[in-house]
């Protein structure tokens, strides 16, 4: 490998755009032909979860190939991806062009590839990526070689190391975890029986994390079943409140209703509130996810344990 006066890190967590070969690299690069003649590729599954994980969290995917495939802009289009460049004989002048249309600095940059055509990119970008399976020039070259070879999840690894590096996986994660949810729900729902209108989880956990990778909470309950109007339906449910990585406050509901557009839960019932020094109970609040304030609205009472200090973020509603 290729050293370098950065760390590996450092690289990695500057980078806004990632392109990468085709053959080799997203396939592994054996070429498939049917009785027809027509081309067709085989791609891991693992590295398009990885892409949609990336571009979820901002990161721009491009893919740049010497070979025109109709399997490569099948791909492309199945997972979003919006710079396909292919029929490429000069990379690097296609990868200039990325440049200079969205603004990137070569930093800012990183390419995965395979073989000798990939080597002027490689020596060009802020990180450069060999596959297991690359020609040993193109190691040399590189600033991390991949522990798994291209077409079986090559990609998702350096997708993960990016994301990890730039403290967004955690809030990828818990973002992807619910998208899945709330499209496998009513499909489930449906395949149980016609008669239902919503479907329903058991047992689940979202975190939530700030912008620098801090856990900032945690929503768990016994069970979540989505409405007709995208609302969810949450079952004895709770929110641990974080500082410092140690749990705060705890907010408890046998029920609520969990606004995913508007980023708010709200409870007409019971309520409980509550961290090592303070125990609050009511009738009713709202939970803002966004500014992480707890609004309860009628009936609050307050028992405060020796030495006990105020509650973070908390207040009964003024008729």
């Amino acid at each position: 490998m290729r050293a370098g006066n950065r760390s590996l890190k450092s690289r990695l967590r500057n980078i806004r755009c990632l392109l990468m070969d085709v053959d080799g690299v997203l396939t592994d690069g054996k070429l498939h032909f049917t009785g027809n003649g027509d081309e067709f590729k085989s791609f891991d599954v693992q590295d398009g979860h990885g892409i949609a994980m990336a571009q979820r969290a901002g990161l721009r995917i491009g893919f740049v190939s010497g070979r025109p495939s109709q399997a490569t802009t099948r791909r492309a289009a199945d997972l979003g991806v919006a710079i396909v460049l292919q029929a490429a004989t000069n990379k690097m002048e296609l990868v200039e062009q990325v440049k200079t249309r969205h603004g990137y600095r070569d930093e800012e940059l990183g390419f995965i590839g395979d073989e000798l055509v990939d080597l002027p990119v490689l020596r060009r970008v802020g990180l450069a990526v060999a596959v297991r399976n690359a020609m040993p020039e193109v190691k040399r070259a590189a600033h991390y070689v991949t522990r798994r070879a291209g077409g079986d999840g090559a990609v998702r690894e350096v997708i993960e190391m990016i994301l990890k590096a730039q403290k967004s996986w955690d809030k990828v994660i818990a973002k992807y975890l619910v998208i899945l949810t709330c499209a496998w729900l009513p499909v489930a729902a449906a395949a149980a029986s016609n008669e239902m209108a919503t479907g329903y989880i058991e047992k689940f956990e979202v975190p939530e994390t700030d912008e620098n990778g801090v856990l900032r909470w945690k929503l768990k309950g016994d069970r979540a079943q989505l409405r007709m109007d995208g609302t969810m339906d949450l079952q004895n449910a709770r929110a641990e409140f974080y500082q410092s990585n140690k749990v705060a406050m705890v907010l408890s509901a046998p029920q609520c209703l969990l606004d995913r557009v508007k980023k708010r839960a709200a409870t007409d019932g019971p309520v409980t509130l509550e961290n090592p020094d303070m125990t609050v109970t009511g009738i009713g609040a709202v939970w803002d996810q966004a500014t992480g304030s707890v609004i309860l609205k009628s009936n609050v009472q307050v028992e405060v344990r020796s030495g006990g200090v105020a509650l973070p973020s908390f207040g009964e509603k003024k008729p």
